[in-house]
């Protein structure tokens, strides 16, 4: 199980090369719980790390979130 922290950095690698993801998509592809990806989900987008689209509930990264995974996340990719 990833810590809140480790999640967190899944995310931002999942979503740093761009496009906009599904929760359930983020989920898979950053091999996380449910419950663990829609946490991280939900503390990066307090942290206006990632943004959601209006209607299509999809996430992406924003350029905050690109300066954080550059500098202070990366440690934490696989």
């Amino acid at each position: 199980m990833a810590t809140g922290t480790e999640a967190e950095a899944a995310v931002l690698y999942v979503l740093a090369p761009g496009g906009m993801l599904t929760a359930a998509q983020i989920s898979e592809q950053a091999q996380l719980t449910g419950w663990s990806a829609r946490r991280a989900i939900g503390q990066l987008e307090s942290r206006s790390l990632i943004m959601a689209t209006p209607h299509t509930s999809r996430w992406s990264i924003t350029p905050r979130g690109r300066a954080a995974w550059a500098t202070n996340f990366r440690r934490y990719a696989q």
